[in-house]
């Protein structure tokens, strides 16, 4: 359990075995429930769907002011050579410009509860924390996940 008192669903885990094992899905969402109490899947993100998909399940948790986790399968080509890494997103917004961004208690809730999270999740090379649109662009992403090889 976390500092935070939030707990992992052990369904997280077995999801996240899977796109890691099998690669049988592109992403998994991951949200605290109402009560604050536990970590669960919120979505599982198919071959069928993409990385623009993805990114808009983060910002319709956004336009909620909540704060989510994610892991996506990152394929990309370093020296012409097909790569794939599971990348770990930590979402929310920090500019105090919107409105519309998550709350403090969500932002104090997630962070204090991420590395719960990510001891259950072994094996993840890239932990990227995105507070906005440039931190989401897979520019980014593409560019931590090919410094992992340097």
């Amino acid at each position: 359990m976390a500092m935070s008192g939030v707990a992992v669903n052990e369904e997280c885990v077995t999801v996240f075995e899977s796109l890691k094992m099998g690669r049988q899905f592109l992403y998994i969402i991951y949200r605290v429930t109402d009560d604050l109490r536990t970590i669960k899947v919120e979505e599982i993100g198919s071959h069928c769907q993409t990385y623009e998909d993805f990114v808009q399940r983060l910002k319709d948790a956004e336009s909620k002011r909540q704060c989510r986790y994610a892991v996506f399968d990152v394929k990309f080509y370093q020296n012409a050579m097909p790569q794939q890494r599971l990348a770990f997103f930590l979402w929310f917004v920090l500019t105090r410009r919107s409105p519309d961004t998550a709350t403090t208690q969500q932002k104090m809730l997630y962070s204090s509860s991420k590395m719960t999270l990510l001891k259950k999740l072994e094996g993840i090379p890239v932990v990227l924390q995105c507070n906005d649109d440039d931190d989401l662009s897979m520019c980014n992403v593409l560019d931590r996940c090919i410094s992992k090889y340097k």
